[in-house]
């Protein structure tokens, strides 16, 4: 665990100290929600920045393992400062928020609700896209062949080849996770034209422990949480199974998002999870 830790630092120290961070302000919130038994729609109203929380600190976690394979050194640190920045305003938005017994996202009670919002929504998707453009630049990294060590010139800013060796299937992983990512994100929006994630009841009722998907209703939210942590799912899918070759990273890829997709269909037409 130590090795894997430094291996993310080393690959971007940005996203290593910013997930770091929310991994400590997720235990802080923890102890909060237990002092503090204000709710917001029916639950403890510092469920949603600790559900935040873990969430930025495993994306900020994952993304320096995919990083250290690509090149073009200073885009990747462009990426990453974006990132950080990004999520920080996001957090900072939802913990206070919370701190005033207030909506974070959907909130049209006041300007200053809407504005956040409407910024919130602005620099989220400008991270989005970002993280696509990424994605998108993987499809012209050269995968080496099993267990190959690539070495390029430190003297160059942007190097060609890979920094590091990766497999086929770990590099179509990487490049689907981040496009499945993206536009499970990006459902998002479905979410705040709606200004509700519920379909067919009012946000709040009975949800699940934790999670607090809707139990009486579609709820947007679990095809979004589970597209977006495709980032994580399929690449670790590579690794536990030991996979080299690119076809069973690919079948799984497409299977993951028929599955996802059927989770927001069941959604939009209104049925609970359960």
């Amino acid at each position: 665990m130590k090795t894997l830790f430094n291996q993310i630092k080393s690959a971007s120290p940005v996203l290593y100290y910013c997930g770091i961070a929310h991994l400590a302000l997720f235990i802080i919130l923890v102890l909060v929600s237990v002092i503090d038994h204000r709710q917001l729609l029916g639950i403890n109203l510092w469920i949603k920045p600790i559900k935040f929380a873990i969430s930025i600190a495993i994306y900020c976690l994952s993304w320096p393992l995919f990083l250290q394979y690509l090149p073009y050194g200073q885009l990747k640190r462009r990426f990453a400062r974006f990132t950080a920045f990004a999520l920080i305003f996001e957090m900072l938005a939802i913990g206070s928020q919370a701190a005033r017994g207030e909506l974070s996202h959907y909130n049209q009670s006041g300007v200053y609700g809407k504005v956040l919002f409407a910024l919130m929504g602005v620099v989220i998707v400008s991270q989005t896209f970002f993280a696509l453009y990424i994605g998108i630049r993987f499809f012209k990294v050269k995968a080496a062949g099993y267990n190959q060590v690539l070495t390029y010139s430190a003297s160059h800013n942007d190097p060609g080849p890979n920094d590091a060796a990766i497999s086929l299937a770990l590099l179509w992983a990487i490049r689907l996770g981040i496009l499945i990512s993206c536009f499970f994100a990006l459902e998002g929006g479905v979410m705040a034209s709606r200004l509700s994630h519920s379909v067919g009841a009012a946000d709040g009722g009975v949800g699940l422990p934790i999670l607090n998907w809707s139990l009486i209703a579609g709820d947007l939210r679990i095809a979004h949480f589970m597209g977006m942590h495709a980032l994580q799912i399929i690449p670790l899918f590579v690794v536990i199974a030991k996979v080299n070759r690119a076809r069973p990273a690919i079948l799984f890829s497409a299977f993951y998002i028929i599955l996802v997709s059927l989770l927001l269909i069941n959604a939009l037409v209104g049925r609970p999870l359960f």
